[in-house]
């Protein structure tokens, strides 16, 4: 009898398994009487790239409208699927993706279909063709076909609608293919495109500590330059002579420089932030990592959507998304936003600031020439034609004191009197400006052509080519009050203005070869990558309030960059992966700078202040990394990685003096990290966790040329950056989701050679790393968002949505601690180049998915920044004054968006 026990024990197992996957799937049938039958002869456009098995699996019910069953040692991680493209029936498409992979497909009932071994065959009263509706109620046969199912293991996956609520796997492209992302040894954060609509998220400006140590600004003066920083690594210098430190990308493609790196985004599919040196795949300047925006395909069927918002300082967004029919080899979409706000700020004595007027623009071609073969060719536009946000005289003092101790008491003293009046440490409601033109405007145009051929099951090769065209500009008037000089003395007036304007011209353009493999227990990627660009700036100047003349600042910076790189993943037994991979980069940067004096602001030239002068330099790296992963069964998987970053070398062509030819050298790092990646509470959860440290050398810091506008980089340092991070997402009830994301940074500066501060005239070079604190690394990030359905009716469910962000206090600067200490050097003191902390709470309340027709409705009201917060989130220190920039007020909005 003990020996019939364990086999009984399991009969009654799988017989319980199988009966209650009939109850879900029953009630699931109900619920769902009205819905269109699944016909079996009926053909579907279906659009699936080669890929895990189980993922292929997912994207066919999503595409066909069936749901899927199967138990989970059934569709092992390790089966692959062919690319699917073209016009297929359910039965053709499941044979073709379950071809060679040991595995069947049998109906249990019009809509329900059930993968199973093949080695394990059905009973004979198994249906083998779709059960009509007739035999809905027909609990033996789909016993019978679940039953023998149940061999295939002991836990079931269903698709969405037909199992227990559980959290929908996300798949990502970190490493050049199609993985989960928690089997992806790497720190990587997945927003889906859904997600950022609901948060307002239409571009990177929205991305201020959405995922762990991630922060966003916005360049001093300009909405339309990024400063971005993940774990410490950031950029704060604008220029186009000066490359950042995360590299972002649209659809892989790298996106060169800070200027114009704010643009609308139509069409967002998902946004993957993956965080530490990603100098192996990526490539050019991700040591800090590296920020993927990826747009959606064009799917072959006849769908979209059409949206308006209203709000707010006259707040009005139209946007248009179309899918088209397929036609042919080739599909095709469509997609439009146009965004127009008045300014949040009165200006007295020129146009309004913080206004928007922008407009946004996709097209994307799909053409499957064979099964084995196909391009996409995108074609993205930006154009925007804003006013800055406003800038506030913060304080009439900076890090080397007042205009009296600089000036000297008479003329320092006027000018301190003149100012006082327009000083506010609040978030201006009205300012004036001198009353020159104020601007800041962006035009992007991108072209994108990507060739796709399946070599075999096994291989890919992919050919992708990419240009992008850029023309910005700005005119800024930074002195935050409308005076344009003071009386010091019968005869003698001193001008307070600091304005200036500034053109670019960039082009760049790039090439990518790549070719993904895969073997029974090895993957592979290894390519080739060419980088070329160009941008030229010119600049009249009138910084007159530090005894300045007029000036012109011309420069032009280009980059010839090559790397070879292979990466490859080899997995040792069942629990066991080991990844090892290189890239070695050659670059050659270049460029020109010519400073000059004017007749007038931006006049005819007079004299030169630097004549025309070239200059170039090459630089090379490689960049390792290894990982090994463990998986401790199919829900957690702990990693370790070591990876080298690499930031490229330049020149400061802002310089006025003959230094500007000396090259600061590229920066490079080293970090190392440990993880867990895992799924609990049987799918309700995921919880991920990393321990990270990254020591970089040769690091390059901006200072910026007391009285000047001038900034110069120098490789004067090395840092230790540690810190954790937690992701975790809880499906608390169906309905309700909860994810929170935090991360924590400890930074130390341990080498930072500068001229001493206090140690006489002739400021010899000393070492101040000990009275140093580090730049844009504040020690705590925290978002929390919950989504949550508070009413499901005929006519809609009722939804709402709380995002909260949170930024701890960071400093601008690489400041010291104390400007009095002996080891005090360069510039710049905490307190009073530091930014407080950070909040914003964001909410949503929506109706969605009203029925209208042959598409639904979904209609919203939602706010930005809930609490008012107005705290100072930017600020030039000029040495004897500060200006800063704040929150944006509180913004609230009305939307509405049809879809069919």
């Amino acid at each position: 009898m003990r020996t019939y026990c364990p086999v009984l024990r399991q009969l009654l197992k799988r017989l319980a398994w199988g009966c209650l996957v009939i109850v879900m799937l029953d009630v699931a049938n109900a619920a769902n009487t009205d819905s269109p039958v699944v016909a079996p002869q009926a053909t579907h456009q279906i659009d699936i790239e080669p890929s895990a098995l189980h993922a292929a699996l997912r994207q066919l019910a999503r595409q066909t409208g069936i749901q899927l069953a199967h138990f989970t040692a059934a569709v092992p991680g390790a089966l692959r699927a062919k690319a699917l493209h073209g016009t297929y029936t359910v039965e053709e498409a499941l044979g073709h993706l379950l071809e060679g992979t040991g595995l069947t497909y049998r109906f249990a009932n019009e809509r329900t279909v059930v993968i199973i071994e093949v080695a394990r065959p059905l009973p004979t009263d198994a249906p083998s063709k779709p059960v009509s509706r007739t035999h809905r109620g027909n609990w033996l046969a789909r016993l019978a076909a679940l039953f023998a199912a149940c061999g295939a293991g002991t836990g079931v996956v269903c698709a969405e609608e037909s199992g227990p609520a559980v959290l929908e796997e996300v798949i990502v492209t970190a490493q050049k293919r199609e993985e989960k992302l928690q089997d992806v040894p790497i720190s990587i954060t997945a927003i889906a495109g859904k997600q950022l609509e609901d948060r307002g998220v239409q571009s990177v400006a929205g991305l201020n500590a959405i995922a762990p140590n991630v922060i966003f600004r916005e360049s001093p003066g300009s909405s339309l330059i990024s400063i971005i920083g993940i774990r410490g690594s950031v950029t704060s210098q604008p220029a186009i002579w000066m490359d950042p430190s995360v590299g972002l990308y649209l659809n892989g493609i790298y996106l060169g420089k800070s200027q114009g790196s704010v643009f609308d985004v139509v069409d967002i599919e998902r946004v993957e932030v993956l965080r530490g040196p990603q100098g192996t795949l990526f490539g050019r300047n991700t040591e800090g990592g590296a920020i993927n925006i990826i747009t959606r395909k064009p799917s072959g069927e006849f769908r979209g959507s059409v949206g308006v918002e209203f709000g707010n300082f006259d707040h009005r967004v139209a946007k248009l998304s179309v899918d088209l029919p397929r036609f042919g080899i080739a599909s095709v979409s469509l997609a439009a936003r146009r965004q127009e706000r008045d300014g949040w700020a009165e200006n007295l004595t020129g146009p309004d600031m913080g206004a928007i007027d922008s407009d946004a623009a996709r097209v994307s071609v799909k053409l499957d020439f064979s099964d084995n073969l196909r391009a996409i060719y995108d074609v993205d536009y930006s154009k925007a034609d804003n006013t800055p946000p406003p800038k506030s005289l913060y304080a009439l003092s900076g890090w080397r004191g007042t205009f009296p101790t600089i000036f000297g008491p008479t003329l320092g003293t006027a000018i301190q009197n003149a100012l006082a009046p327009y000083v506010s440490t609040k978030r201006p409601e009205r300012t004036s400006t001198n009353g020159g033109p104020i601007w800041e405007r962006g035009k992007s145009n991108a072209h994108a052509l990507t060739f796709t051929w399946q070599v075999s099951e096994r291989d890919e090769l992919k050919y992708i080519f990419a240009r992008r065209s850029l023309f910005y500009s700005d005119s800024q008037d930074i002195d935050g009050a409308p005076l344009n000089s003071v009386a010091v003395a019968p005869g003698f007036n001193w001008g307070l203005n600091a304005y200036y304007n500034r053109y670019t011209d960039y082009d760049q353009k790039s090439h990518e070869l790549q070719w993904v493999g895969e073997r029974e227990r090895f993957n592979y990627v290894l390519g080739f990558y060419y980088f070329k660009d160009e941008g030229v700036t010119r600049g009249a100047q009138d910084f007159s309030i530090f005894g300045s003349p007029f000036e012109h600042t011309d420069y032009a910076a280009d980059t010839d960059a090559k790397a070879v790189f292979v990466q490859g993943d080899y997995h040792i037994g069942d629990r066991w992966t080991a990844t090892l991979g290189v890239r070695y980069t050659e670059e050659e940067k270049g460029g020109w700078s010519h400073r000059f004096r004017t007749n007038g602001f931006d006049g005819p030239r007079t004299t030169d202040v630097l004549p025309f002068t070239s200059y170039s330099a090459d630089f090379s790296e490689t960049t390792p990394m290894a990982a090994l992963a463990f998986r401790l069964n199919d829900d957690v998987n702990f990693y370790a990685r070591v990876a080298n970053g690499f930031k490229s070398g330049g020149f400061s062509s802002e310089v006025s003096t003959p230094a500007v030819v000396v090259p600061y050298k590229p920066e490079t790092s080293v970090s190392a990290e440990l993880g867990v990646k895992s799924t609990l509470l049987g799918g309700r959860a995921r919880v991920n966790f990393a321990l990270y440290q990254t020591s970089i050398t040769d690091q390059q810091f901006t200072n910026l040329l007391a009285g000047t506008t001038q900034s110069r980089v120098v490789n004067t340092g090395e840092s230790t950056y540690r810190g954790a991070e937690l992701e975790a997402t809880l499906l608390i009830s169906e309905g309700w989701q909860l994810q929170i994301g935090y991360g924590y940074l400890d930074t130390k500066i341990d080498k930072f050679i500068d001229n001493a501060l206090n140690l006489g005239p002739t400021r010899p070079l000393i070492e101040t790393a000990g009275n140093r604190v580090a730049a844009n690394a504040p020690k705590h990030t925290l978002n929390v968002n919950l989504d949550g359905r508070l009413l499901r009716t005929a006519w809609g469910d009722l939804r709402i949505l709380l995002d909260y962000s949170y930024t701890a206090r960071m400093h601008l600067y690489p400041v010291n601690k104390d400007l009095n200490a002996p080891d005090a050097g360069g510039s710049y003191v905490i307190g009073i180049n530091s930014v407080p902390a950070i909040s914003s709470l964001n909410g949503r309340l929506l109706l969605t998915d009203i029925p209208a027709g042959p598409g639904t409705i979904d209609l919203s009201i939602w706010g930005r920044n809930l609490t008012d917060e107005d705290k100072m989130v930017e600020h030039i220190d000029f040495s004897m004054f500060r200006n800063a920039s704040f929150q944006e007020p509180r913004t609230y909005m009305f939307t509405a968006t049809y879809r069919w």
